[in-house]
């Protein structure tokens, strides 16, 4: 890999490469990068990754090779402490001040601004995406009010923007990318430097980032953003100009009265929008609940252009309240025409009332194609890597979703993992098992998961394809352990403590008795690093197909039958197994571990799809009945050193 690399940045060309769990590729792309001595754009999947390529993997390699490289962490605009927007938040008879607990919170944000250097809010405990603190104390690039800003000189946000422009490299995440490729385009801003090289890790995530971010959407959080803006400028800078608190409070309810409306449709997450009303709702009631808003986001339109001379502040909320603006006329009022065939547009539902409505692409093929053709031959290199994407030498998968199935400079590359899977892995595919859909599975999967982690002493993971089959599974294995039918294991569910608190105590418990059982959908499917004895069985619940009611899904499952695809085969199929890889790439971390990877879907056994999804595997042994699984499990019991567990009876 790292000779292809290499061979790239030399002839100026492209390199998408897959490189299988252990291979190193993170050392991979740096080495040959380093030596190059070119400029560096690098982008990866999440903050947590940034960090690690920033404080780890960069000064190792450089410290290796002895050859120093400035280089920079840039986060999103909202990652950073704004000393503007935390002194208004302090302000004496501010609508925070009114809060006890967001009042505690502020003086604490305040001691530690006396003494970060970075502002990263990431370094707050307890400061997660959801705190109330998070909006009153950063900014987004509608309310900050830029050179006027009384903190420009200190501010963090251009601080670090300005170390990115000095450094040699700079480490950004992909929805920072996509975001620097955007308003580029629309305001002809650049936050990210001009580099020789772009190196985008975790790729197989670029499309879905991208998606999102090429998407026009108006949430329910922007609103109720909006109108504690409203309340909040409108009475610090105009007081008595306009009745600021009673056009806050209008636009908070008519932003709830569109969240009322889940109700109507169910327990849909999402409503296809492909008419004048989303699908499961009643247009009356819709089309009265649109027009509130309309009329609340007018009311506020004008209030705030009669006072916008008053403060910059106003004016840059009258700039957010016209962009809000044009995206709602794109999306809602007056019945818009239906998406056109490379987008579609739905409403998505929280089980908090809270909505989004949203027209997406379908995938980031044309913006992201014509961005890597818009390189100058030989000038740009881009090299993209992740350990999944693709099953086949071309990678057709992933370079069909970004444009570059057809790039002439596009070279491909897969490098298979070096771990002997069939020495370290078992795969067991139980085959009498209640089929998917009935709901007889989860408890059935639930009472074995139970009875397989007691042997093992906990060391479970069970990877769900939903949400909600999180908290059915965590339930059913509650009570298998409170029914005394296996040893007292811990039960660990996502949604009731952070992802890096129950990894946390997962590890843990792996050193006492009976271990724990992690139950985790989503994010957990990738990521997840648990080497070692710590993790011994892996248990995915179901087949990851994506849902066909989801509208994206249904929309490009449309364009394919119009290409003359086939919506399964070419669409549906593809998106499994590489999801199915990815799940299942949770268990092999090192060389030297070991366990057993349970698919609790015996469609992998009766369905002719079954051989194509097992293909995409690495090649395990397999085990085929229970007294094989008991035995497996015995013998990783057996050959660790950690305290052993008591079986179930």
């Amino acid at each position: 890999m790292a000779l292809a690399v290499a061979r790239a940045l030399q002839a100026g060309e492209h390199l998408a490469v897959e490189a299988g769990t252990g291979v190193g590729k993170t050392f991979a792309y740096l080495v040959p990068v380093l030596l190059s001595g070119q400029r560096v754009l690098l982008s990866t999947a999440t903050q947590a990754l940034q960090e690690q390529l920033f404080t780890h993997d960069i000064p190792a390699v450089s410290r290796a090779l002895g050859l120093p490289v400035r280089v920079a962490l840039l986060k999103g605009r909202s990652n950073y402490l704004c000393l503007h927007r935390l002194e208004l938040a302090r302000t004496v008879g501010s609508s925070a001040q009114r809060d006890p607990a967001v009042a505690v919170g502020l003086e604490q944000v305040q001691r530690w601004a006396r003494l970060t250097r970075s502002g990263d809010v990431g370094e707050l405990d307890g400061l997660d995406e959801r705190s109330p603190l998070r909006p009153l104390i950063t900014s987004t690039r509608h309310n900050c009010v830029g050179t006027a800003c009384p903190q420009a000189a200190r501010c963090h946000v251009n601080l670090a923007r300005r170390q990115a422009r000095e450094a040699d490299w700079v480490v950004v995440n992909h929805h920072l990318f996509f975001a620097d490729q955007v308003i580029r385009e629309t305001e002809a801003v650049d936050w990210l430097p001009e580099t020789g090289v772009v190196v985008l890790d975790e790729a197989h995530r670029l499309n879905d980032t991208g998606v999102q971010l090429l998407s026009q959407s108006i949430t329910s959080d922007h609103l109720h953003d909006l109108a504690r803006e409203l309340g909040l400028q409108g009475h610090a800078r105009a007081r008595g100009l306009r009745p600021w608190a009673h056009l806050a409070l209008n636009l908070e309810q008519a932003c709830r009265a569109v969240g009322v409306l889940s109700r109507e449709a169910g327990a849909t997450s999402r409503s296809a929008w492909s008419d004048t009303t989303p699908d499961g709702l009643t247009s009356g009631a819709w089309l009265q609940a649109i027009s509130g808003l309309d009329q609340a986001l007018a009311a506020a339109l004008e209030a705030v252009t009669a006072t916008a001379q008053s403060a910059a502040e106003l004016a840059r909320l009258l700039d957010r309240i016209k962009a809000l603006q044009s995206t709602w006329s794109h999306l809602a009022p007056g019945g818009p025409s239906p998406a056109d065939a490379a987008s579609v547009r739905w409403m998505e539902w929280g089980a908090d009332r809270s909505w989004r409505m949203v027209r997406a692409p379908l995938d980031s093929a044309a913006r992201f194609g014509r961005l890597v053709r818009a390189s100058d031959p030989g000038a740009r290199s881009w090299i993209l890597a992740s350990a999944t994407l693709g099953h086949d030498d071309t990678l057709h998968w992933f370079t069909r979703s970004l444009g570059l199935a057809d790039h002439p400079a596009v070279r491909t590359l897969r490098v298979a993992s070096p771990f002997d899977h069939g020495e370290q892995a078992a795969l067991f595919v139980p085959h009498d098992l209640p089929e998917p859909s009935d709901a007889a599975h989860t408890p059935e999967l639930a009472a074995r998961v139970a009875r397989w982690a007691s042997r093992l002493g906990g060391r479970t993971l069970v990877l769900t394809t939903t949400l909600r089959a999180v908290a059915r599974m965590a339930e059913a294995l509650n009570e298998q352990v409170l029914q005394g039918q296996c040893a007292p294991l811990q039960v660990l569910a996502q949604g009731r403590l952070s992802r890096a608190a129950l990894l946390e105590r997962f590890r843990t418990a792996a050193s006492t008795q009976h271990g724990a059982v992690l139950v985790a959908s989503a994010s957990f499917w990738e990521g997840v690093d648990l080497a070692g004895d710590a993790l011994q069985l892996l248990v995915i619940d179901k087949l990851p197909f994506p849902s066909p009611d989801d509208p994206l899904t249904a929309a490009r499952a449309a364009r394919l039958e119009a290409q003359g695809l086939k919506a399964f085969g070419d669409g549906y199929l593809p998106e499994a197994a590489m999801a199915l890889k990815q799940g299942a790439g949770r268990l092999i971390r090192t060389e030297t571990d070991q366990g057993v990877l349970v698919i609790g879907d015996r469609r992998l056994l009766t369905r002719s799809y079954g051989l194509e999804l097992l293909a995409s595997l690495p090649a395990m042994r397999r085990l085929v009945n229970e007294a094989e699984m008991s035995a497996a499990l015995d013998t990783l019991t057996l050959t660790r050193s950690s305290t052993r567990a008591r079986p179930c009876s």
